[in-house]
């Protein structure tokens, strides 16, 4: 769903899969862990499944830290990556930490539509969507986020380990697209210039009138963004 916008503009030119990780959407019903390693896993299955030998990634917040894991165990299988307001694991991140935490805490206390509530209305990352809510289709976007039956927020099975991608972007040899929304968490715009600054192949871009969602708030800027990028690589 939050794609959709992106799906409807590259699906006349790319096989697209769009996949649910496990514990969201119309895979909700997926049992944890809920982790970066595990979705990594998962979505090896996918490809796997699929007959994919080779992909561009495309993916947001926790979905970009998967694709960075999986360009490192699969540097064969993902020919470029793109990523929105990429969470860097092994980089200090430590509001992004805090609104996690918060939400897991109301979870478990108050049950999870009252954490679904609180998310929407103080969690940073939503901040330009509630300022601007015609703009950026803030209701559309709350009925989406009430759909989240919340697993991950209430599960207590440990994840594996994550792997500390800062420390191994050198190994990172795809081209990368970073993009953020212009008012994306400080600690979002951090982790893409720690990344611009540290992976060998890589273009930068800030997406104008746009928060933690720009494909989302701002869909048309990122399509063009994310053609000129493709369309690059093709030349």
């Amino acid at each position: 769903t939050y794609f959709r916008r992106q799906i409807e503009e590259f699906q006349r030119d790319y096989r697209i899969l769009a996949i649910d990780l496990r514990g969201h959407g119309l895979s909700s019903h997926i049992p944890g862990p809920f982790g970066v390693e595990e979705y990594a896993d998962d979505i090896q299955i996918v490809l796997d499944n699929a007959g994919i030998d080779r992909a561009i990634y495309w993916g947001t917040h926790t979905g970009s830290a998967i694709g960075l894991i999986l360009a490192l165990r699969q540097p064969e299988r993902f020919s470029s990556l793109i990523l929105e307001g990429t969470f860097l694991p092994g980089y200090p991140m430590p509001r992004v930490g805090e609104l996690i935490d918060r939400a897991k805490s109301q979870a478990r206390e108050k049950g999870v539509p009252a954490a679904r509530d609180d998310w929407f209305a103080h969690a940073d990352w939503f901040n330009h969507i509630n300022r601007f809510p015609d703009a950026c289709r803030a209701e559309e976007h709350r009925a989406m986020v009430n759909r989240f039956e919340g697993a991950p927020w209430l599960a207590d099975m440990p994840a594996r380990t994550v792997t500390p991608a800062a420390v191994h972007l050198q190994e990172i040899r795809q081209p990368v697209l970073l993009y953020n929304g212009m008012d994306d968490l400080d600690d979002f715009k951090r982790a893409a210039e720690f990344l611009s600054q540290n992976l060998p192949c890589n273009r930068r871009e800030e997406i104008p009138n746009a928060g933690g969602f720009p494909g989302w708030e701002n869909p048309d800027n990122v399509n063009t963004v994310v053609r000129n990028f493709l369309n690059q690589l093709i030349s």
